[in-house]
């Protein structure tokens, strides 16, 4: 979701230091991390570049009041003030109704308080976060908020865990059919699309897109291309899953808003905790529905 749209010039450049941290049992049920931000102390603000990919955040910025921001289908630019500290808690792609207790898109392209989800009571309790010294406090203080809030039965108290087996398919078949992952679910593509714009806030096209492009940011990160830092575009957009270069650079320019070659010299996917770019692990299985 985040990354530097780099608008300040060098000088004068405000520093990030994002941080993210797996979520303890039993909030991995829901969420794959938390995370945290600071900005360094500097004449200008930090321009912060917001990727789609799917997921629903929880932020806290400073002391103001905590906001959901929803999935978006678009990018967006994000201008931090100098010396910032951000908190959050980010939910797996399908997961959040079971928590925040409404369908994913009633937020799609949104940023709402979180009163207007949980109400002025629970929005208090995680105000308080912004009482405590330091992000790893502030962290801590987030976890024991959510563990209360989860202590509650919300009015959509469930995950539907055959969307949940859908999202992982999609992710790992960035080429796949739509009415192939329909007759493995053995349910009508309007009856997915519903479901899916539940339990993720978009249609299950829409989220292989931004899935497809989520795992290209991911395969270029400089932490998977250590040994070599040139890897070609071409062999990239393979990789992803794109039909080609043009592809590639069409959806990216989509997403993003700037051309590959920029956005992928540093840019890190946020879903790299989620597990769904592992190569690793059995097929997916689709419960019955």
């Amino acid at each position: 979701m985040l990354h530097n749209a780099g608008m300040a010039s060098a000088a004068d450049a405000p520093v990030s230091d994002y941080r993210e941290f797996p979520a303890p049992p039993p909030l991995a049920e829901y969420l794959f991390c938390l995370w945290t931000q600071s900005i360094s102390a500097s004449p200008s603000s930090y321009a912060q570049r917001v990727l789609p990919d799917g997921c629903i955040d929880i932020v806290l910025i400073n002391d103001d009041a905590p906001m959901v921001i929803g999935p978006w289908s678009e990018p967006f630019i994000a201008r931090l003030a100098p010396g910032a500290m951000i908190v959050g808690a980010r939910f797996y792609p399908g997961r959040p109704p079971g928590l925040l207790g409404l369908p994913a898109s009633e937020l799609l392209n949104q940023s709402v308080r979180l009163r207007d989800v949980w109400g002025s009571t629970v929005e208090a309790q995680f105000a308080r976060i912004a009482q405590e010294v330091g992000l790893p406090a502030r962290r801590s203080a987030m976890v024991a908020a959510l563990l209360e809030r989860l202590a509650r039965p919300a009015p959509l108290d469930h995950v539907d865990h055959a969307v949940i087996a859908a999202v992982q398919w999609l992710a790992k078949h960035p080429n796949g059919q739509i009415e192939q992952l329909s007759r493995l679910m053995g349910i009508s593509s309007r009856h997915l699309h519903r479901r899916f714009s539940d339990a993720v806030g978009y249609g299950p096209k829409m989220f292989q897109s931004v899935a497809r492009f989520q795992s290209l940011v991911h395969l270029a990160s400089p932490r998977n291309n250590k040994r070599d830092n040139t890897r070609a575009l071409v062999q990239l957009s393979a990789d992803a899953g794109y039909a080609d270069q043009a592809h590639m650079s069409r959806e990216v320019r989509r997403f993003s808003g700037v051309p590959p070659a920029r956005l992928l010299r540093s840019a890190e996917s946020p879903l790299r905790m989620s597990g769904l770019f592992d190569d690793d692990g059995p097929p997916t299985a689709f419960p019955k529905t």
